[in-house]
């Protein structure tokens, strides 16, 4: 049965399989970053003109950068976490390089002390990463440890010329070792075999590290293998602007305009990584990362905008800050249903976020949270690590502890009688997409709390703290916001979005003095239609919804009447400040609701409820056949041992698994078929059936190779070989007691269905002596009451069966028809006399 098994063409639902091997394109681009690199190296920088500069950096942000991130993204999608996050981590490495080179050039600075600690970063991040390359496999660790070899002669070579010439040998070792591993990704299945046995075999085998698993009160989760966890990469992501904070806060960095290159790319990676909790459903993940975005890169930016030491002194009035202060303070409270490492994690960023505030002098705010960013530094490190190496050991190598309470605990002592969670049988998908659009609600209030706040002081304080934090929350959390909405295809929540996006780009454009006055008018009146548009799509939403967009709403006049000079001072100040207190409600309403799905706080219901039109329900579930999830939903109702309605080359037919010969009894029952009638064996390809060996002669295997893949059929001789054809039990209840029909159809959604469950025993889709399908609606009208799903694929190719063609007597020269379907008889014939012909011109 071993062999049947491996030859049924059963694969797992997984969508890995979709893709390629995303890691050698991204090895591809590093190997060319690499060489660039170092020929850049031995040029030097007194040599280089601003041109080769600027060509050097470009082709290593554009290759090293955009098109490894590419990759990268793959890889997630891949459900490869080390390969995922090295690429995505790398691509922001050479972009970065490439930046810092084309700045280098322009700026007319020297950058050493800017590019220091950028490159302490991630020489620390390549050190993680080859740490967890170790429990993988022996392709990744050359790689990383060549790479994190080569930042640290970067680093030396800042200062040692000879540190750059180092530097060299490394970057060509980057390029022999990463073009080792393309070539045994790329042939990986000879390679397997005589070069490198046992590809996945790893210097050390997390399976003989044994770890107690944590005690928990939690309900054990599903394993999500949709997409590569995306938590190792959120936390590297703060490494970068926690290791510029540090240096700038202790005074070895004054010039941030290359650090803020810097931040930037650890910004997109903290942005990926909630977005692929996102997409997992993981909505405490995917708010944390975007709040870790909004701080540190806040921050950066203030330093980067505040100036002098002089003038910073002006800055004690601005209270902004608050606002992201009490959001990373109940973000504590929630963590503290995770494990322990992230709750104090949490609470540290929260005490390191105070010690941050503008109203401490500049003199003591520099060591008080330099300082404390070392901390921060340290436990990111350990947590980055932690997760991602975890994750690919699929155990708890590194320990982060058990949570210290759970989510009922926590928020129970403020729930009602009223607000029990309302007992509904959902699936584990309709779990995740509730947590998602939990997740768009809670930073959508997160986004324009933060940026509202932030706005209230301009008046009596430095306009200029408020720019980063609208550039931050305001305009790309809003994006952001955007594009979840538009994944779930929320177009409402969507519009709202980009509308108050719109309002703070116009606010920053009048900050920064981009703009004229006459065209900082133009867009406050333009921001007041929007909101008045998102207003009046809110009044079908909850009533949160419209108190927020009637705040929004306010505030947007409050700008325009600043614009033309109306005697409305403090009028933003309020306004703004009640924006922040509807955004508070919102953030901790939506933030528990996803959490336990239960109310905290009234939401309030919709003003106007827009009345769903009654549809008369169909009669069982329906897949697209042009979606892969749904052929893979399918087919586990095949496995479970359902009929269902699938699509052919012909008619549609009625399908069971042959691994559960009871469906194969329901498909008589369904259609009414009389017992004596039999039921052909359908494959996905003729290759299957040679790797079951049948005792088929050449003639025979030559007339299938013309007919299939097609809408003949043919009837052939029963024996052993069905098992090795992974039929197993099904082989008494398809065909007769002497022979079986093979079926090969041309249709990629019925051979791809095939490929994942293993051979089908079909049926037309019609009840006994009734004219067949061809749509799937008549199938529905027909049989749907009977069925557990129907693949709907509209119009069928034909409009009778296929031709079944009795070949029992084929090598004496004899063939016969059971029925004459789509295929005329002359066609089959003709294919016939090919055949003999051909095999008479081999003998003669």
């Amino acid at each position: 049965m071993e062999k049947g098994k491996a030859t049924s063409g059963r694969s797992e639902p997984f969508p890995g399989i979709l893709y390629s091997e995303p890691g050698a394109l991204g090895l591809v681009c590093n190997i060319i970053a690499a060489f660039i690199a170092a020929v850049n190296n031995i040029q030097g920088d007194e040599k280089g003109t601003k041109l080769t500069a600027i060509v050097t950096g470009l082709h290593l942000i554009l290759v090293g950068g955009f098109l490894q991130i590419t990759a990268g993204i793959m890889s997630f999608r891949k459900n490869d976490h080390l390969v995922a996050t090295s690429l995505t981590v790398f691509a922001t490495l050479w972009a970065f390089q490439g930046g810092a080179i084309i700045l280098s050039k322009l700026i007319y600075s020297d950058v050493t002390k800017s590019v220091l600690p950028v490159y302490i970063a991630f020489v620390t991040i390549a050190f993680s990463l080859f740490i967890c390359s170790i429990f993988v496999n022996f392709i990744v660790p050359p790689v990383l440890v060549a790479m994190a070899l080569t930042l640290t002669f970067e680093s030396i070579g800042l200062f040692f010329t000879w540190g750059k010439k180092t530097a060299v040998a490394f970057e060509f070792l980057i390029v022999l070792t990463a073009m080792y591993a393309v070539t045994v990704m790329k042939t990986k299945g000879i390679s397997q075999r005589y070069i490198l046995p046992g590809f996945g075999n790893a210097p050390i085998d997390p399976l003989l590290i044994k770890r107690n698993a944590s005690r928990t009160n939690k309900k054990e989760k599903r394993k999500n293998t949709k997409y590569a966890e995306p938590m190792g990469m959120g936390y590297m992501g703060s490494i970068i602007p926690v290791s510029v904070v540090c240096f700038h806060g202790l005074g070895y960095v004054d010039d941030m305009t290359v650090p803020i290159l810097a931040v930037s790319c650890g910004a997109l990676l903290q942005i990926i990584a909630s977005y692929y909790s996102f997409l997992r459903g993981d909505l405490l993940y995917s708010v944390q990362f975007l709040t870790h975005f909004l701080f540190w890169t806040s921050k950066s930016l203030v330093y980067q905008f505040s100036g002098s030491a002089d003038s910073f002194s002006s800055y004690a009035n601005f209270y902004g800050s608050w606002g992201l202060v009490l959001v990373l303070a109940f973000f504590t409270i929630c963590s503290s249903t995770q494990s322990i490492a992230v709750f104090l994690y949490n609470c540290l960023l929260t005490v390191t976020s105070i010690l941050s505030m503008e109203h401490i002098p500049l003199s003591i705010q520099n060591y008080t949270f330099g300082l404390s960013a070392i901390l921060i530094w340290l436990f990111t490190v350990y947590l980055s690590t932690a997760h991602l190496l975890n994750a690919c050991a699929e155990k708890p190598v590194l320990p982060l502890g058990s949570e210290i309470t759970t989510e009922e605990r926590l928020f129970g002592c403020c729930l009602t009688k009223n607000n029990a969670k309302e007992s509904r049988s959902m699936t584990d998908e309709d779990i995740d997409n509730e947590r998602r659009d939990q997740t768009i609600n809670v930073l959508l209030f997160l986004c324009n709390m933060v940026a509202s706040f932030a706005l209230s002081p301009f008046e009596i304080s430095n306009r200029m703290m408020s720019l980063p934090f609208l550039l931050t929350a305001g305009i790309f959390g809003n994006l952001l916001v955007a594009r979840f909405s538009y994944v779930l295809q929320s177009l409402s929540r969507c519009f709202i979005a980009l509308s108050c996006c719109f309002l703070w780009t116009s606010w920053s454009l009048y900050i920064f003095d981009a703009t004229g006055i006459a065209i900082s008018s133009s867009l406050a009146i333009i921001s007041v239609g929007l909101c008045v548009l998102s207003l009046l799509l809110s009044i079908t939403m909850a009533k949160i919804f419209t108190v927020l967009e009637l705040a929004i709403l306010l505030h947007s006049i409050s700008f325009t009447t600043h614009m033309f000079n109306a005697d409305t001072k403090y009028f933003p100040m309020v306004s703004s400040i009640f924006l922040g207190l509807v955004g508070i409600y919102g953030f901790i309403l939506y933030t528990v609701k996803g959490l336990l799905d239960k109310t905290l706080l009234p939401e309030g219901k919709p003003l106007i409820k827009i009345r769903t039109p009654i549809t008369s329900a169909l009669p069982c579930p329906t897949f697209r056949s042009r979606i892969a999830s749904d052929l893979f939903k399918a087919a586990k109702v095949l496995e479970k041992g359902e009929v269902i309605c699938v699509p052919t080359d012909t008619v549609y037919a009625l399908a069971g698994s042959c691994s559960k010969p009871d469906s194969i009894s329901k498909i008589y029952h369904i259609k009414g078929r009389p017992p004596e009638k039999p039921i052909c064996l359908c494959i996905s390809n003729l290759q299957q059936l040679r790797v079951a060996n049948p005792p088929f002669s050449p003639l025979l295997w030559r007339f299938m190779d013309k007919c299939y893949p097609g809408g003949i059929t043919c009837v052939v001789k029963k024996g052993p070989w069905l098992q090795n054809l992974g039929v197993g039990e099904a082989a008494d209840f398809v065909g007769t007691k002497e022979s079986v029909a093979i079926r090969v159809p041309d249709s990629s959604v019925l051979s791809y269905l095939v490929s994942i469950t293993g051979p089908l025993a079909i049926t037309s889709a019609n009840p006994s002596g009734e004219p067949d399908s061809t749509h799937h609606n008549t199938v529905l009208d027909t049989l749907g009451g009977k069925l557990a799903g129907v693949v709907c694929d509209d119009e069928s190719n034909e409009t009778v069966a296929s031709t079944v063609v009795n070949c029992m007597k084929f090598d004496e020269g004899l063939i016969s028809y059971f029925r004459v379907g789509c295929v005329p008889k002359d066609i089959v014939d003709n294919l016939f006399d090919e055949v003999k012909k051909e095999q008479s011109d081999q003998i003669n």
